[in-house]
């Protein structure tokens, strides 16, 4: 009986040490950069904020850094779902013409730039690589507006450029 209940203490304490958080997969990590991104152009965007809804983002295919283990299409992809989750979220499509000639009211081109130009951060327990996100909003003969962040990401957390999203 005695080494029943210990049996079962082992496996009750045993059970308790898996329920320690995992870090975060490739996904979550781009994820969060994503939707930190979205949150930020969509906090004061070049329109009325309650025109969001009738507007229509179309993305170019992003620039990113040969440093960073990412490929465009899946930044790319994770802004467009960052930014179709907000409350009031614009229309976005991951396409974009070659060139837009004409001003189409509502409609505006979207290119992003992830760019890490500076060193990595060696930590005890990780690298952090500083990169800077640009958003260039335009429309063709018209408005032409920019929105930038940055911070630090740790690469091994990001998908490998063979991975999508």
């Amino acid at each position: 009986m005695k080494s029943l209940i210990t049996g079962l203490v082992l496996l009750m304490l045993g059970g308790c040490a898996g329920l320690s958080q995992s870090p975060p997969d490739a996904r979550e990590a781009l994820k969060g950069l994503a939707a930190n991104a979205a949150r930020g152009l969509l906090a004061s965007p070049p329109w009325s904020a309650q025109d969001t809804p009738a507007i229509t983002i179309l993305l170019r295919p992003a620039e990113v850094a040969e440093t960073l283990p990412i490929t465009p299409a899946a930044l790319n992809e994770a802004l467009g779902r960052a930014l179709l989750s907000n409350e009031n979220a614009p229309h976005v499509l991951d396409w974009a013409p070659a060139s837009m000639s004409a001003r189409v009211d509502g409609q505006w081109l979207l290119q992003a730039e992830l760019t890490a130009d500076s060193p990595p951060l060696r930590l005890s327990d990780r690298t952090l690589q500083p990169y800077r996100l640009q958003f260039d909003l335009s429309q063709p003969g018209g408005e032409h507006w920019q929105w930038q962040a940055s911070g630090a990401l740790d690469p091994d957390a990001l998908p490998r450029t063979t991975e999508s999203p």
